[in-house]
């Protein structure tokens, strides 16, 4: 099921990176045009756009490192081991049992494998932080109050 989960995870990323690449080549686009068809001395849309662009690079190539840093992966089990990035987690919060994958990016993806919803979560996150280094039957507190119970960990 970890396979599944981080396939899907590199489907939504490498759609958030065409999506960004798009936005970069209008960008582009827009900075050409503007600086060469600016009508006043003080026009700055051409920079702005070119600023923009910048910008939407620099995420585009962040994107496609943490596709290709899923992509080559090692699937590991943490069954009875403390978690660390790429175990499967579920979790009981107030009541409520609920799955998460704990990987390097991504955070806040939801995916469906298997009929089961999961949440990515990075060690930056208040709840990867919890997680990381903690065992299955491991208490967990929020920074918000909710509080639970680690489940399963594999």
């Amino acid at each position: 099921m970890k396979q599944k989960v981080i396939d899907a995870v590199i489907q939504s990323l490498e759609t958030e990176l065409e999506r960004h690449s798009s936005a970069n080549a209008q960008s582009n686009a827009g900075a050409a045009f503007s600086a060469a068809n600016a009508e006043k001395q003080r026009d700055t849309t051409g920079f702005e756009a070119a600023h923009l662009a910048k910008g939407y690079a620099n995420h585009a190539l962040k994107l496609r490192q943490h596709i290709d840093q899923l992509k080559t992966m090692e699937i590991e089990d943490f069954t009875d081991q403390e978690i660390d990035i790429g175990a499967l987690v579920d979790v009981e919060l107030d009541g409520e049992a609920e799955t998460f994958m704990l990987l390097n990016c991504g955070g806040g993806i939801e995916v469906e494998a298997q009929g089961n919803r999961i949440t990515v979560v990075t060690p930056e996150s208040p709840l990867g932080k919890v997680l990381m280094g903690n065992i299955e039957a491991g208490f967990v507190e929020l920074p918000t109050g909710a509080a639970g119970i680690i489940q399963v960990v594999c």
